[in-house]
């Protein structure tokens, strides 16, 4: 009789649960389909129906969505899927619930790898209620599935001390994340570096697995540099920081004027290099403060619920209790998360404030830690008879109740109070059309709310190839 692996028991377990959370009422929890998500739908459909994107450009390696590029990965992931189950809002958003959920295994080993078993575990089912990742995993969030791949290749490459052939696995996985989102080309300039400095004590035995590891990403990763520096991969990058050096500049300018300080000095004190420094420190402080993390969160609604923290209050203490515990045992894995965090969340600062898609790479590193205080705490209590059961039964309460709460207001409340940023207005207004069409000869929709077109498509089901002609050859009114 086979002795039951209780640890790969609860993890089969704990994936079943997020993938419960994350899937429940998907196809109308968020209540529409907003735009980035349409222009994945669209494009992928596009694709399988004419083998050419929205603008009738064959199998583009960036897809054009408002101006902005998006990577490919997202939009050919929903082709095959498209082709087997249609096209509608569920299939849309399976694949991120997949991805989402799929996630916490390399969480998991990554925890098992570098603290133990338990910890693992813990980690695994915190990262499975957490509300920041359930939110994005239920909307196609690109920065979701890219998430999987950053942390699957983190996994590889901690690993790969003991099997060093798995440092290809993780250049796959890196570069995989790279065509899947905007940030990780970002990021990974900086983590890659700091990883291998970070397991120096290892790595360099074996310089041919790792020469071969950061060759494998250079290549690779070729034709996405091509097409982002010199064709138009960093149009979206470009005018938000556009956007933001010109708020610098005239705060610059207002500030210049409204100080007595000789030039020399204003020019000194008041410069939009200074300006800009200022910001993108502060952005990246602001990603690891309590308002942030624990009280306020994201407000933008589309990406979190507003006005609750982008972590549940309850993880908080456990989260100083597992810092003690790495800085004064495990210090070279507090090292690795302490890189980790700046790096993923340098990104987002360099264009703004903390934003909850842009900054989805540092999630695992709180609730990891955490997980190390809830273990610690329950290790030693455990040993205290009666008190000790209450305290672990506290700790289940507020787990349960956190996670309660949560569920509670983005399947109650929000759908109502979000509507607005998932586009219902677009939808609501096709909707009228549907029914009234029979009514008139003509019906005009204004493009008041961006991505009418493409809504229109989207909901309506129309031939690709006229939505093609009709994107090529415009009618303006006058």
């Amino acid at each position: 009789m086979k002795t039951i692996n209780w640890s790969r028991t609860l993890l089969v377990g704990i994936v079943l649960l997020a993938v419960f959370l994350r899937s429940y009422h998907l196809d109308i929890d968020p209540p529409a389909t907003y735009g980035d998500e349409i222009s994945f739908a669209w494009n992928a459909w596009s694709i399988l129906k004419t083998g050419a994107d929205e603008y009738g450009k064959p199998y583009p390696l960036l897809f054009r969505a408002f101006d902005a590029y998006k990577a490919p990965i997202p939009g050919y992931l929903l082709v095959p899927i498209f082709k087997v189950f249609g096209m509608s809002t569920l299939t849309l958003r399976l694949p991120v619930v997949f991805f989402g959920a799929a996630t916490i295994i390399p969480v998991y080993f990554i925890a098992v790898q570098l603290l133990n078993r338990k910890v693992a575990l813990l980690s695994s089912l915190l990262f499975a209620l957490s509300s920041w990742h359930i939110h994005l995993s239920r909307g196609y969030f690109e920065a979701t599935i890219a998430l999987f791949f950053m942390v699957s290749g983190l996994y590889f490459f901690i690993s790969a001390r003991t099997s060093p052939r798995r440092l290809y696995w993780s250049a796959l996985f890196y570069v995989a994340g790279l065509y899947t989102y905007f940030t990780p080309r970002m990021s990974l300039l900086l983590f890659v570096p700091f990883s291998i400095w970070w397991a120096r004590d290892w790595i360099f035995k074996f310089k041919k697995q790792l020469v071969f590891f950061i060759i494998l990403i250079v290549v690779l990763t070729l034709p996405l540099v091509k097409a982002t520096f010199f064709d138009k991969g960093l149009s979206r990058m470009n005018r938000l920081t556009s956007d933001r050096n010109f708020q610098i500049i005239q705060q610059v300018e207002l500030d210049r004027n409204s100080v007595m300080s000789p030039g020399p000095i204003k020019n000194v004190f008041h410069n939009r290099y200074v300006y800009w420094m200022r910001e993108v420190v502060y952005g990246w402080l602001e990603h690891f403060s309590i308002n942030f993390l624990y009280l306020y969160g994201d407000n933008s609604l589309r990406y979190f619920l507003g006005n609750m923290g982008m972590f549940y209050l309850y993880e908080l203490p456990f989260l100083l209790i597992g810092l003690y515990v790495l800085a004064s045992k495990y210090w070279k894995v507090l090292v690795l998360f302490a890189g980790w965090a700046v790096v993923m969340t340098l990104p987002a600062a360099s264009v703004g404030r903390p934003f909850a898609v842009r900054s989805l790479g540092m999630v695992p590193i709180p609730l990891i830690i955490a997980g190390v205080g809830i273990w610690l705490v329950c290790r030693t209590v455990s040993k205290r008879g009666i008190p000790g059961k209450i305290v672990i039964f506290f700790i289940l309460v507020s787990l349960i109740a956190n996670v309660e709460y949560y569920v509670l207001r983005y399947h109650l409340e929000y759908p109502v109070y979000a509507a607005t940023w998932w586009g219902s207005e677009n939808k609501a207004a096709i909707d009228l059309v549907q029914r009234e069409k029979d009514n008139y000869d003509y019906i005009f929709i204004s493009n008041f709310y961006t991505g009418m077109d493409l809504a229109l498509a989207y909901y309506t089901n129309i031939d690709p190839v006229k939505y093609q002609y009709a994107k090529t050859n415009p009618i303006t009114m006058v």
